[in-house]
């Protein structure tokens, strides 16, 4: 039997109470690793225990399997209500697919579920017409919806399902009660996003995918995950089936394990995948839509936002993939191309929900907001961070900006790069300096050849020359090979 945690208990208690003041629609907000599904097993326990029935609905077959082995923990018999399945129809909680629900509700050999209460996951999800439907043909049933996220990019409301919010904590004291690891934001590189349309609420897939589908673009995912990350098990999220893919590829050819997963997978190719990425087989796991919800690996230490978008819900979302404790973890690490922490800001700053529909937010991409507000982006190590007046060094690093920084580092909503006056090396630079002067070094070249590759690469010359020679990576041993081949090339064509 679990032992709930305080502000599981307080949450059912709260539930309690506005079911006795004649409430009978509850919406449970409760972030990813929470434990929401403990919460509504141990809900659904309380009720079979005082003779009612339960319907719990999901529309994913994870959820659904999630949710029947928590049942089990908690010692509740069930049925199952998903195709591949034998019901048991007589069970007093059933666990069902809406899909299966909605197939079989009009045929007259099936029997809907009876349900004192429902719990509905994902209740983001319940104001689509499916869902609205079946809720139809349960009018005296108490209902539960389970989120992390009650918001929709539409901007609809739920305040058409659901009569009142009850908030389980919150992703700021369930890290600082260490029940989730904290997070560090690195934004090395940020999208141009200006021109893609905006199709209800977020961006425009298409020319979205278009946009960071390139290979630049994908090579800096490489070359910051080999800077930063230091092998964590990584999920990629990517902006398409296509990109997504390309992505697996370019980290495979730089000698990085790394699978792909989407929707449009069989069951037990995903799985397989699923399993190499917790096994260690894989490092990189890069998907399409299919992460977002109802799938949980607490050793991923490392998530990379390749897919930029306007809902909040969904940035949660993918943050949330990479929060839960797990053995050594002591953090975990956000790589940020997608400008997300700059929409959305840090993932633990405690929102405010509302059942009210939100005014769709139609604005071009890249509108300026007010710098003061915003995150910074340090220049020397690109870590995340808010700089107070009495606090304004980079808590990685301990840098502290210039007021010429702080004035250049945000331009129409995206980075810029530090003006050349300032001397100041990225740390990307530096480190791509340092695996070229070792290999330099290794061919027993001097250290102006070095110079000379940082120089093609970045149109300049280090200005930081006081660098460790390290191990070159293959994607650095790659562009060094490029650039032999293109002065052996040009040596030629002069002869």
């Amino acid at each position: 039997m679990y032992q709930l945690r305080k502000y599981q208990t307080k949450s059912i208690e709260d539930m309690s109470v506005n079911y006795r003041k004649g409430l009978r629609k509850l919406l449970l907000v409760a972030p990813t690793g929470s434990g929401k599904t403990v919460v509504a097993s141990e809900v659904m326990r309380r009720v079979v225990a005082g003779g009612k029935q339960c319907l719990f609905i999901a529309h994913r077959r994870e959820l659904i399997m999630q949710c029947s082995r928590k049942l089990y923990d908690f010692g509740v018999s069930h049925g199952i209500l998903m195709a591949g399945k034998s019901p048991t129809k007589h069970a007093a909680v059933q666990v069902a697919s809406i899909q299966t629900l909605t197939a079989r509700k009009d045929k007259h050999d099936f029997d809907l579920p009876p349900a004192d209460l429902i719990i509905l996951d994902e209740a983001h999800r319940s104001v689509s017409t499916s869902f609205q439907e079946l809720i139809d043909l349960y009018p005296d049933s108490y209902i539960v919806g389970l989120t992390a996220t009650p918001c929709r990019s539409d901007g609809r409301g739920l305040g058409d399902v659901y009569q009142k919010i009850i908030e389980c904590s919150n992703i700021k004291e369930l890290t600082d009660n260490k029940f989730l690891v904290p997070s560090r934001i690195i934004a090395p590189t940020l999208p141009d996003l200006k021109g893609i349309k905006i199709t209800a609420g977020d961006y425009d897939a298409k020319m979205l995918n278009k946009r960071m589908n390139v290979p630049k673009l994908v090579g800096d995912l490489v070359e910051h995950w080999n800077l930063y990350a230091n092998d964590r098990p990584t999920v990629v999220f990517a902006t398409s089936i296509a990109h997504s893919k390309y992505i697996a590829n370019i980290f495979r050819q730089n000698g990085i394990p790394a699978g792909h997963i989407d929707g449009e997978m069989k069951e037990t190719e995903r799985e397989k995948q699923l399993e190499m990425l917790e096994s260690g087989d894989i490092k990189v796991l890069s998907n399409c839509q299919v992460l977002t919800e109802g799938w949980d690996c607490p050793k991923v230490s490392c998530v990379i936002l390749a897919r930029p978008t306007k809902s909040y819900g969904l940035y949660l979302q993918m943050v949330g993939r990479s929060l839960r404790p797990y053995k050594n973890k002591k953090d975990t690490l956000i790589i940020d191309h997608s400008g997300a922490v700059y929409e959305h800001g840090f993932p633990d700053e405690p929102p405010t929900w509302s059942l009210q529909a939100k005014k769709r937010d139609n604005r071009k991409p890249n509108k300026p907001r007010n710098i003061e507000n915003q995150p910074y982006t340090c220049v020397e190590c690109n870590t995340v961070y808010k700089p107070t007046k009495n606090e304004p060094e980079c808590p990685m690093c301990l840098h502290v900006p210039t007021k010429k920084e702080k004035a250049v580092l945000i331009k129409q909503g995206r980075l810029i790069e530090v003006t050349k006056k300032e001397k100041v090396e990225p740390e990307h630079k530096k480190h791509f300096y340092g695996q070229v002067l070792y290999y330099a070094r290794q061919k027993g070249y001097n250290d102006g050849w070095a110079s000379w590759i940082f120089k093609d690469k970045y149109k300049h010359f280090p200005a930081n020359k006081q660098v460790s020679p390290i191990s070159p990576s293959k994607d650095v041993l790659n562009y060094i090979k490029h650039y032999n081949i293109k002065k052996a090339k040009a040596m030629e064509a002069n002869k």
